[in-house]
């Protein structure tokens, strides 16, 4: 399956707001029956930052913004589900196993659509078949990110995280305080105030007000450890997060392999 090549970048709370179930890739990429059917059921939420992904038994096509997987009611983030992915996918298949909790980590909006309509249209043993083939490169993604929770320092871990919301917002201000962050990394605040002072010292970013503006994507990458991005010369084969545009921009197509990493989560 392949995404469409219609899809282009939304920079503004405007064009976010004309944002459809129909203009994520992997909506696309259904057959025309599936996406008939949950089109007729889908439902648009906007998520304010820290707010909770309603609804046990549905899927939820991120539009824009980035959803943060935390363990049951910890704060700290373990994955992102970014735009033009799919959370759910796992709750689909066993509604009672523990599973993490979703939260909007930047001002999010996604269409929910009742996992019934997927799997009755496409069948239990294909989603079956979906959610196996995926779950050897997201155990690789969780198990990088614990090395590099134990490892790496906060201002580098601050930085790849920075840079990752930077992309999921489209360039926009972070709605976040430092508070927020902290809660995220799993780390105290005086420790993330002292990487973002250096972050902000060093002229890479703004803080401010709740406020957090990126001014130097490409030194933010230099100073953040890099875990979870493709690196130069190795085959992307977990999900990773494409830095300047958002996983279903045009720049980010013309690969086979584009639904599957869009589907990982």
């Amino acid at each position: 399956m392949q995404t469409s090549q219609s899809v282009t970048p939304f920079h503004t709370a405007s064009q976010r707001a004309n944002l459809g179930l129909q203009d994520h890739p992997v909506f696309q990429a259904l057959p025309p029956r599936a996406q008939a059917i949950a089109a007729e059921k889908s439902i648009l939420i906007h998520l304010d930052s820290g707010e909770t992904a309603p609804g046990s038994g549905c899927l939820h096509f991120v539009l824009a913004g980035v959803l943060g997987l935390s363990p049951g009611n910890e704060r700290v983030c373990v994955s992102a589900v970014v735009a033009g992915a799919v959370y759910g996918w796992d709750r689909a298949l066993d509604p009672d196993a523990p599973l993490p909790v979703a939260r909007a980590l930047i001002d999010t909006l996604t269409c929910q659509v009742p996992t019934a309509c997927i799997v009755d249209s496409m069948g239990r043993e294909w989603l079956t078949r979906l959610v196996a083939r995926q779950s050897p490169r997201r155990l690789h993604f969780l198990a990088e990110e614990a090395v590099c929770n134990a490892s790496h320092l906060v201002v580098e871990r601050l930085a790849k995280w920075l840079v990752r919301l930077h992309c999921g917002a489209n360039g926009a201000p972070l709605s976040l305080t430092q508070a927020d962050i902290g809660a995220m990394l799993g780390v105290q605040r005086t420790s993330i105030n002292a990487a973002a002072g250096r972050l902000q010292t060093e002229g890479l970013v703004r803080f401010g007000r709740g406020k957090v503006q990126i001014l130097n994507l490409a030194g933010l990458r230099a100073v953040s450890c890099g875990c979870g991005e493709a690196r130069p010369g190795q085959r992307t084969t977990l999900v990773k997060h494409k830095m300047e545009v958002p996983s279903w921009s045009p720049v980010a197509h013309g690969d086979a392999a584009g639904v599957q990493r869009t589907v990982a989560s």
